[in-house]
């Protein structure tokens, strides 16, 4: 089969001219061809058309070899060019090839000629292709170098297809992105396409069955260089966008479809051949992976920001959790993280079955009025009510029986977006973020910024709430617990009165028989006066009605009482007392009354956990105060249960079957009443050998 071969003849002979082209079909070559002799003729057919092979005799009546290889080298066409003459010799042909030809050929040996036809058409496209090679490489170089300098997507589709348009080169470039749920492909950015197509173009929508998305997820170019032959577009639509060939690839990434790359030339007469293919391919894959970058930068900014954002929102609600403001401040820091005019919050009203506002931000005098007389049906709100169980956000529009459009221009009531307030699974409530004049949605990251304000108050209103009834039960608890101590201990008083009456024989001497029992009465009676004293005393520093007196006073006095009125305690056991005070201590400012309160009580506990031995009470200045031990040689603390001891109602052993009775609040008064006098309490302890408590006191201030 013969190869065809554009060939342009430079010869003043037709007879060469004809003996040349019959040694070109005798070769298997099927020529086209021109023959001319002049300057002009030739810079005429090089401009009208591409030629595979040009063939010039040395020399012509009005031109020569030398003219002609400087003519065709001004106009960069690289095109083998192959002197064929009778009258040279090796030197001038010599000179011929330093000055562009490619091959000499002499006439009388013409059938060297085809030979060397075949090896410079192949050196010609070994050149060609290193040349489109280098250019591509090139070409893909200055879209890595324009991808490189930005993450903003709108930039970086700007840059590679203006690049693109012009490495390729094409009339218009455009991206196509394909969204990963639903599967449409639409244009979100173009370059070089009429202004006046604009528009329509990003109306297009490419929907999953149709073809163009087919061939988008089967990850293959899309080439159609004759529009008449292809079914893919029809002729209206190629007409309208003036499409006369088309070039499109896929981005991909993996396996992620991103959407895909076309160029469009708009005349017929410049089809994409397979260098431009190669080329759009590897513009296509830097652009998928650099689109793929810069939406995992703006996913990963946006988590940022709306991390940013709730964690400003929850400081701000966690600082105001125990103040009356907490929904004026919910308001305001929902216009701050939305970008909204205002915000309102709408509590449910069970009463009336209405929603209220009872606080908000940011309105206008006129909103501020209009708010005060606010009452929506909840029947009114049912549509965006249904929608609130689906979702924690959604738009909403004010009913026209409640504020008519006249109203809502006047006031300015544009974008409304209501965000759920929730007690588990019921709706309490709504917060509203209004823009006046704003109609565009909000963006997916506020969306996201609303969601999670929704939570964190609902979050934020349920801890109130449950904070309020926590206060509440602890009142009611305290004033019970203060009531019936105050009511128990005028019995026990009573008791015993009447019981030391006894034991002291104001009614008659007793027997042995007698006075055992009435001494178990007595005992037991004043152990229950403890624990009433001990109570109260819990609830009036758990209720803040114990308020702290200070003075400067001499402690070696305070203790000295603290010994008198410890001194019946004292004669009721065993136990060796002693009292360790010098007394040169200096002088510490507390209230006294809380002190002795605090010493008795460990004395009370040394005493109750010591059945043989000593109990110390040793004082002596430390560092800027004084420190008061309290030791015991009783059965000591263990040490997985030190950390407890100071805590309300918990003891070592809290079996029912207990040896040692109390409900476990000495130890925490004590603490307590050292916190309220700025003083602090340590323990020193081993089982079995006994446990010291450490006090220490600040000592009263120097007057100068």
């Amino acid at each position: 089969m013969s190869v065809p071969l554009r060939v342009l003849l430079i010869d003043d002979s037709e007879d060469d001219a004809a003996l040349v082209l019959r040694e070109l079909r005798h070769g298997g070559y099927e020529p086209t061809w021109e023959r001319v002799d002049c300057a002009p003729a030739l810079a005429d057919a090089l401009a009208r058309q591409k030629w595979d092979l040009i063939t010039c005799d040395y020399v012509m009546p009005s031109f020569s070899a030398p003219e002609a290889l400087k003519l065709i080298h001004d106009r960069r066409i690289d095109v083998p060019v192959i002197i064929i003459s009778g009258q040279v010799g090796e030197e001038v042909a010599v000179t011929a090839m330093k000055a562009g030809a490619h091959d000499y050929v002499s006439k009388h040996k013409l059938m060297r000629l085809c030979p060397a036809i075949e090896r410079e058409l192949h050196e010609a496209e070994v050149r060609r292709a290193r040349r489109q090679a280098e250019r591509r490489t090139a070409a893909l170089l200055e879209v890595a170098t324009d991808i490189s300098g930005t993450l903003d997507l709108r930039e970086l589709l700007s840059r590679v297809e203006r690049r693109t348009a012009h490495v390729l080169p094409c009339d218009c470039v455009v991206t196509f992105y394909r969204d990963p749920a639903s599967r449409m492909v639409r244009m979100i950015s173009q370059y070089g396409l009429p202004a006046e197509l604009v528009a329509a173009a990003q109306a297009l929508v490419f929907r999953p069955r149709e073809p163009f998305v087919g061939w988008l997820e089967g990850g293959k170019p899309l080439v159609l260089n004759d529009m008449h032959a292809q079914q893919w577009l029809s002729e209206d639509f190629c007409a309208r966008f003036r499409i006369a060939a088309l070039l499109a690839v896929p981005l991909r990434v993996g396996d992620d479809d991103l959407g895909g790359l076309a160029a469009v030339n708009s005349t017929p007469d410049h089809p994409f051949d397979q260098g431009q293919i190669d080329l759009c391919m590897g513009i296509a894959r830097q652009l998928a992976v650099a689109v793929k970058a810069a939406e995992t930068f703006h996913a990963q900014r946006e988590e940022v920001q709306v991390s940013a954002a709730l964690a400003r929102i929850g400081r701000e609600l966690i600082a105001a959790l125990d103040a009356p403001g907490l929904l004026d401040r919910l308001c305001q820091v929902t216009t701050e993280a939305l970008g909204c005019d205002s915000s309102h919050t709408l509590f449910w009203q069970a009463e009336t079955d209405t929603f209220q506002p009872i606080a908000g931000y940011g309105a206008t005098v006129e909103e501020q009025e209009t708010a005060r007389v606010m009452k929506v049906p909840r029947a009114m709100m049912a549509a965006m009510l249904d929608r609130l169980q689906h979702d924690d956000v959604t738009y909403a529009h004010a009913p026209p029986d409640i504020l008519s459009e006249p109203d809502q221009e006047r006031l300015g009531v544009g974008l409304t977006l209501c965000m759920a307030l929730r007690r588990g699974a019921d709706l309490i409530g709504i917060q509203v973020a209004m823009s006046r004049r704003r109609r565009k949605p909000f963006a997916d990251t506020e969306l996201r910024i609303a969601r999670g304000i929704a939570q964190v108050a609902s979050l934020a209103l349920e801890h109130v709430r449950v904070v309020a009834e926590l206060e509440r039960a602890d009142r009611l608890k305290s004033e019970f617990v203060a009531t019936m101590s105050h009511e128990l201990r005028t019995p026990i008083n009573v008791i015993i009165g009447y019981t030391d009456l006894l034991i002291d024989g104001a009614f008659g001497a007793l027997t042995p028989e007698q006075a055992d029992p009435a001494q178990r009465v007595w005992h037991n009676a004043r152990e229950l006066h403890d624990l009433i004293s001990a109570t109260l005393d819990f609830s009036r520093l758990e209720a803040g009605r114990m308020p702290v007196e200070a003075v400067d006073v001499r402690l070696a006095q305070v203790i000295e009482q603290v010994k008198a009125e410890t001194r019946e305690l004292q004669s009721q056991t065993q136990l060796r007392f002693v009292w360790n005070v010098p007394a040169d201590l200096p002088r510490v400012h507390t209230d006294p009354a809380k002190l002795k309160l605090v010493l008795k009580n460990l004395i009370r506990n040394a005493v109750k956990f010591t059945e043989r031995g000593t109990v110390t009470l040793t004082a002596q200045p430390c560092d800027g105060g004084v420190e008061i031990a309290v030791s015991d040689t009783g059965i000591g603390i263990a040490p997985e249960i030190r950390p407890i001891i100071f805590e309300p109602f918990r003891q070592g052993d809290s079996s029912s079957t207990r040896r040692y009775g109390g409900v476990g609040l000495g130890l925490y008064i004590v603490r307590q009443l050292l916190d309220a006098l700025g003083g602090g309490i340590t323990v020193e302890s081993e089982v079995d050998r006994g446990s010291t408590f450490r006090v220490r006191l600040p000592a009263a201030p120097t007057t100068p």
